[in-house]
Order: C-alpha cells, then sequence, then structure tokens
C-alpha cells in the first residue's frame, strides 16, 4: 500500500476544498459521514460528488503533500493509514480534523492538529478535558496529546460510533445530556468567571457536535469546554443553529418555541430569573464570535444583545 503523500486525494467541495478524501476511500463507509452538509444545496452537491465517479474525478490532488500536513501527522498513526482531512474553517484558530483506519486492524482513529497559537491552545485544552471525561460514556477517549514547542499541537482519540445528527429539538434527552456535563468538576484552561452561577460546560453544544447511536446521543470536538455561566450550553443549543443553519434572528419565537425547557433546565440549578444568564450568554458570544472576527454570528448575537436588554 502507498504511503498517504503518494496517494491521490479527491476534495469536496469543488469551490471551498475544505475537505480531502484519499483513492479507495468508498471501501470504507465511515468516511462519507465524515462531512455533513446542512444546506439542501450542499446536500445535493455533496450525494453529486459522493456517487458519480466521474464528477469527482475533476476535483482530485495528485500533490497533498502541498496541502495536507502529511509528513507531521505520518510519525503519530500506523503505517500506511487511510487518513480523510477536513480543513477546518479558516481563520485565527482554524484546526484540520482528520479520521483515520489502521490498515491491518481496521480500527478508526480521529485526530485534530492545529498550527496557529489559538489552535494549539484550544486542542491543549481538549486534551486536558478529555483526560478527566474517560469515565462518562458519550465521549471519545483520548489516545495521544502532543504539542510540539510552537509548531503545531495534535490529539489523538478514538471515533465515537452513529450517525452525525441532523437535527434535533430541545427535548428530555438534550437536558440530561446538559445536566451530566454540568455536574463535571473538570480543570480546564477555558474559565469565565462572573457573578452569576457557574458550571462546567461543553462551550460548543451545537447538533453538528453530537452523534445519535443507538437512540444515545454522543459529543465530541471538547476544545472549548470550561467553566461558563449555567446555561451557556442550552443557549448555544438553542440558538447558533437557528442563527447558522435556519438564518433565524426572531429571537421572541425562539424562545417561546423553548420556553418549557428552558424554565426545566434552570429549574435544576435553582434559578426562578434566567434572563441575567441570556444577557451573559449573549455578552461573551458576542465578545468571542467578534475575536474571531466571525462574520456569521458578530451581527446576530448582538441583535440578540440588544434583545435582551429590552426584554
Amino acid at each position: 500500500m502507498q504511503k498517504s503523500h503518494e496517494t491521490k486525494y479527491y476534495y469536496f467541495n469543488p469551490l471551498s476544498k475544505q475537505c480531502y478524501f484519499p483513492e479507495g476511500f468508498k471501501k470504507y463507509p465511515l468516511f462519507a459521514t465524515f462531512y455533513q452538509p446542512y444546506r439542501l444545496s450542499a446536500k445535493f452537491l455533496w450525494k453529486l460528488w459522493l456517487h458519480v465517479k466521474p464528477f469527482r474525478y475533476l476535483f482530485s490532488n495528485n500533490h497533498p503533500e502541498n496541502i495536507l500536513p502529511l509528513k507531521q501527522i505520518d510519525k503519530y498513526v500506523p503505517k500506511n493509514s487511510i487518513m480523510a482531512f477536513n480543513m477546518g474553517t479558516k481563520g485565527v484558530e482554524q484546526k484540520i480534523t482528520i479520521i483515520g483506519i489502521d490498515p491491518l486492524t481496521k480500527i478508526p482513529f480521529f485526530i485534530k492538529y492545529g498550527a496557529s497559537e489559538l489552535a494549539r491552545t484550544n486542542i491543549h485544552n481538549e486534551g486536558k478535558v478529555l483526560k478527566q471525561l474517560s469515565h462518562l460514556d458519550f465521549v471519545s477517549k483520548l489516545d495521544l496529546d502532543v504539542n510540539n514547542e510552537n509548531e503545531f499541537a495534535l490529539i489523538k482519540t478514538s471515533v465515537l460510533q452513529g450517525a452525525k445528527m441532523d437535527h434535533q429539538f430541545l427535548d428530555d434527552q438534550i437536558l440530561s445530556i446538559l445536566y451530566k456535563i454540568s455536574e463535571q468538576q473538570i480543570d480546564s484552561d477555558k474559565r469565565y468567571n462572573s457573578n452569576l452561577k457557574t458550571s462546567f460546560a461543553h462551550g460548543d453544544f451545537c447538533p453538528w457536535n453530537m452523534l445519535t447511536y443507538n437512540g444515545k446521543i454522543q459529543v465530541y470536538d471538547w476544545e472549548l469546554a470550561g467553566t461558563y455561566p449555567a446555561g451557556y450550553d442550552l443557549f448555544t443549543f438553542i440558538f447558533q443553529y437557528e442563527i447558522l443553519v435556519n438564518g433565524n434572528t426572531h429571537f421572541d419565537i425562539i424562545l417561546e418555541k423553548n420556553a418549557i425547557e428552558i424554565e426545566k433546565y434552570f429549574a435544576k440549578f435553582q434559578i426562578n430569573d434566567w434572563n441575567p444568564y441570556l444577557q451573559k450568554f449573549a455578552d461573551l458570544k458576542y465578545k468571542t464570535e467578534s475575536a474571531k472576527c466571525n462574520k456569521d454570528l458578530i451581527k446576530p448575537y448582538m441583535l440578540l444583545k440588544e434583545y435582551v436588554s429590552g426584554l
């Protein structure tokens, strides 16, 4: 079998070139789950690319070593591993995620790799958190945590089984996961002090960071995990999908739709007035997304701040 940097790779989508799949990836169903489109146009293009071989061949790269960190990764994975790469969102915290398969044992593995200072910091935090969450059955197991001075950082973990969650409304199952996460006593590098009640939180609790397997939810991507004001994960789950996927900023409708579950969640923490927690969430999200120059979220969370202040 060829080394990964001698293998032809195919990229998707044709414009962004965000995901790279090795020749022969169709033999392994796991790779088809690596990318999850949400918009209808992306779903159509993905199916066309995935199932029509001549179309896919239009978007190939014979020299992936010029784009992908293959040489850096090779020393931390089984020899001749078959790997697919997601280049991530461009910006100050860009990270590359990798799903691979050991050709001998057929055991899959997952890697997150980053070279920028912020990416290395976040990856280090995720490794630190995963070491402390090994007792939870809905979290992947950490195999390797590498910090190569000022060049790059990476973590290698097991691969969670299941299908990526398309979308799920806030319900008792989601609430039970949120309660379990908030109960954890975890030392992390992310700590947001507040005069409000705080708890441990995932930090990016969204459907695209979840899988469903045999009716149970699995949660991954813990790089932003830390101490946050109560309700941070809850409001992230409610607003992030509505804003990014549905383009919905009708905050009164969003809150009304989730009112029962919001009341139930805060009752668990013996909090009667959750408006200050929504205010803190909106403020914190606006600040963090502004620091990342995330144009898709800066304005919506600014609008949310204005809406909450008028309640």
